[in-house]
This record gives C-alpha cells, sequence and structure tokens, in this order.
C-alpha cells in the first residue's frame, strides 16, 4: 500500500510536472526586409545622383569665381584708362566662357554691350554706348571715376547673374 500511496501522491500533484515557459527568440535586425533594402538602394543613388550634380554645377561656375577675383585685382589699379580696357577684355573673355557657341568677343563695343545687355535678367550697363566711348578712348577726368565704379558695379552684377547659353533665347544673334 506504501507503493500506491507514493503513486498517488505523484499523480495527485500535476504542477510537479510543468516546465519554465520558454520564450521564443528575439526579433533579428538582420536581415532586413526587402522593402528596405530597396529603400537603401533608392537613397544610395539619390545620394550619388545629388553628389554629382553638385559637383557638375561647381565646375560649370568656376568661371565665374576665377572672373570676379580678377574683376577685383583690376578694380584695385591705378591707372583708369587701362582698367576700363583690362575690364571689357575680362567681359569678352568670360562671355565668351559662358557662351563658347557664340563667340561675343568678336563684337564691337556697342554690339557688345548690347549682348551683355540681352543675356543678364538684370539692369546691366546702362550708359550711353557714347558715354562708354568716351570713357574707353579719350582721356580721364575725376568726375568720370563715379562712371568707371559704376561700370565695375555693373561687370560684378553681369558676371554673377548673366544667364546659361541654354536658357539664352535665340534673338539676338552674334
Amino acid at each position: 500500500m506504501a507503493n500506491s500511496s507514493n503513486t498517488q501522491a505523484s499523480a495527485a500533484n500535476p504542477l510537479d510536472q510543468l516546465r519554465d515557459i520558454h520564450l521564443p527568440e528575439a526579433i533579428s535586425w538582420w536581415p532586413p526586409a526587402p522593402g528596405w533594402w530597396i529603400l537603401a538602394l533608392a537613397g544610395s543613388a539619390l545620394t550619388v545622383w545629388l553628389l554629382r550634380w553638385l559637383y557638375r554645377r561647381y565646375n560649370a561656375k568656376h568661371y565665374r569665381r576665377q572672373a570676379l577675383a580678377q574683376l577685383r585685382k583690376l578694380q584695385a589699379g591705378s591707372d583708369s584708362q587701362e582698367q576700363l580696357r583690362a575690364l571689357f577684355i575680362l567681359l569678352k573673355q568670360t562671355a565668351n566662357c559662358a557662351y563658347p557657341n557664340r563667340q561675343p568677343s568678336t563684337m564691337a563695343i556697342e554690339p557688345f554691350v548690347e549682348f551683355l545687355h540681352f543675356s543678364c535678367d538684370k539692369p546691366v550697363f546702362s550708359q550711353p554706348t557714347s558715354e562708354l566711348q568716351t570713357l574707353l578712348y579719350a582721356r580721364q577726368t575725376s568726375d568720370q571715376s563715379q562712371d568707371l565704379d559704376a561700370l565695375f558695379n555693373d561687370a560684378r552684377v553681369w558676371i554673377q547673374n548673366h544667364m546659361a547659353e541654354d536658357k539664352l533665347e535665340l534673338g539676338m544673334p552674334c
């Protein structure tokens, strides 16, 4: 009987047969779902495209930075007659870089100034062309120094704001 009471006691307590709860494994972050792979590839492609676009834009405006640096050097000069000649040489070189298919450097002063008007959205070189001719070829007086400063300011505005060649309308032939 002792044997039967022992089996009844062990059979009577079924909790003794239970084991601890087994939790599932934690969800791993690797490998990501296919949507995350697609998002990572699209983000990488967009980043590469943006960096390439910024690099090309920076290189495309290199001639403008060089022209502005040269303009600052010219403005520091002392001979106003030589400054003015060098200013128009610089403007023609810059125009050739900006519009290589049009070659505006071959133009005379009057059509060249008209081209500068045409290629910039902002008002530049508002002096009459006869006044420009006088500034270029006549002896300089103290009154003309203001005109020279205005020309340098107009040149700075044109260098910074002239339109790209593909945005330039076909109305003004060179």
